[in-house]
């Protein structure tokens, strides 16, 4: 759940400029309030000079990075590039660096390639920005190209590398690249070490995350954090609070994704104490209120079945991301708390948090316990207007409101509607018939299940049984006990 949160980001759409204007000095795209801002900027800014000093070229673009004013970067460059001169190599990173943090990859693009000269701080800073919009195709060309000009692979080379296989979910190919950073002696390198531990963390191979975590040479709190929070996330819980210990013996304090990780091992272990304990560490250092130690509460609160100081974290945590919502309306909608878990949606929806299909998924499941029709053909309405109805877990539970509250009609519809159905949809159809009373039609979905080689579940198997013995049809349920039993678990 924890590096769920961690890594969680939109994927990027392949336009990403929001319109087609374009400098008319360097033609590099501009949105409309970009061009408004840049014709204020050059009203007050003084033009270059071709011998334009570069180290001042260069705090001036970093200053715009760091106050996030891309128009008058802009403007610099359309000078530049009018007049000529001005940056050096060092400069030219920074600006490709400016495009880069403004999500403009097209424009970045299009710079890298025009730059006099590149060297590795270029590619990894592209890169980067490729890797963090999920561009991976062109994150690894630029990698290829790379190495093949022949520049220096470093330090940051090779935490880029791992990053970016996690974020492709091709983590166990961290081994691959592991020879190559120890032969060139980057293993002992915190920022390295910590990258290669979270690779290894992500594929479950936590024997070897700790061996390059004992290879560190100076570890930081980040080295730390991460080999606790790969116990935390590999179950591997004991072994999270041995770790943490000895951090605390050595004097560092925890920060906000350690202290998440640490809840989750409370959880793990059941040792709620524990965790109140930590909840009072957290408050102590200002924590409570991070996003990442938030939900881990809300987490350990709701699980340990102690939902009114889960609610009492909620109530005193921003409100601005959907994750603290959807996180305590699924945890009412699961407690049968239902009233309250439509409450809190109707407060969520008037606020600057915008639902998300869990959202939907778990306000939809407090309407079918409640089998409140009515209050599901609304949601319904709103999940069509926001395109979610054909997500699966959105198109599960509607399917499931109607199910319950005896449209099954309507549920059929959206289960044949449905693009991509899971075992959970054809259960719930299953469920749904043998409630309505239409036992022939949930034992002919099961044999299409068979057919179709679907995943039977304990559900499955129950709603059949049910049905035939609704029947009272032997034949049929002589036929699907063999297919039952085959199954491992049953």
């Amino acid at each position: 759940m924890i590096r769920c949160y961690y890594r969680f980001r939109v994927p990027a759409s392949i336009n990403f400029l929001s319109t087609p204007n374009h400098c008319p000095q360097c033609g590099f795209s501009l949105s409309l309030t970009t061009c408004a801002q840049l014709a204020q900027e050059q009203v007050n800014y003084v033009a270059p000079t071709p011998d334009l000093d570069a180290h001042i070229g260069a705090r001036f673009l970093q200053n715009c990075i760091i106050s996030g004013d891309l128009a008058s970067g802009k403007t610099l460059h359309c000078q530049i590039v009018k007049k000529g001169g001005g940056l050096d190599l060092f400069g030219w990173n920074i600006l490709l660096n400016l495009y880069v943090k403004s999500e403009l990859l097209s424009d970045a693009r299009h710079l890298f390639d025009e730059m006099p000269s590149r060297n590795t701080v270029s590619f990894v800073t592209l890169i980067q920005g490729f890797s963090e919009l999920f561009l991976h195709t062109d994150s690894i060309k630029l990698l290829l190209r790379l190495h093949r000009e022949g520049h220096e692979l470093n330090a940051f080379v090779f935490t880029t590398i791992l990053k970016l296989l996690v974020n492709m979910e091709c983590a166990e190919s961290a081994t691959n690249v592991h020879g190559p950073i120890y032969k060139l002696g980057h293993q002992s390198n915190a920022f390295v070490g910590t990258a290669l531990l979270d690779a290894y963390s992500s594929c479950g191979l936590v024997h070897m995350a700790r061996e390059v975590f004992n290879s560190i040479s100076h570890k930081d709190m980040v080295s730390w954090t991460g080999m606790i929070t790969c116990y935390a996330e590999n179950n591997h819980f004991k072994e999270a609070f041995k770790m943490f210990s000895q951090m605390r013996i050595l004097g560092f304090n925890p920060n906000n994704f350690t202290l998440a990780s640490m809840f989750k091992a409370c959880l793990g272990l059941e040792a709620i104490e524990v965790g109140k304990s930590l909840h009072s560490c957290a408050i102590k250092t200002c924590y409570e209120i991070d996003p990442f130690v938030s939900v881990s509460l809300l987490d350990l609160y709701t699980k340990s079945a102690d939902i009114t100081d889960a609610r009492l974290v909620f109530d005193e945590i921003p409100k601005k991301d959907v994750i603290p919502w959807s996180f305590m309306i699924a945890r009412y909608s699961q407690s049968d708390r239902c009233e309250e878990a439509v409450r809190l949606f109707c407060r969520m929806i008037k606020g600057p948090a915008v639902p998300n299909q869990f959202t939907f998924a778990s306000i939809l499941q407090s309407c079918a316990t409640m089998e409140n029709l009515k209050l599901g053909k609304q949601i319904h309405s709103h999940v069509k207007k926001v395109g979610l109805d054909l997500n699966i877990y959105v198109s599960n539970a509607l399917m499931d409101v109607y199910a319950k509250c005896g449209s099954i009609v309507d549920s059929v519809k959206l289960f044949t509607e449905s693009k991509n159905k899971n075992e959970v949809s054809w259960n719930t159809l299953i469920v749904g018939y043998v409630d309505y009373g239409n036992w022939d039609m949930a034992l002919t979905l099961f044999f299409d299940m068979l057919k179709d080689q679907i995943q039977l579940t304990e559900v499955t198997y129950s709603s059949v049984l049910r049905a035939c013995a609704s029947l009272t049809v032997l034949e049929s349920g002589i036929q699907g006990i063999p297919c039952m039993v085959s199954v491992k678990k049953l």
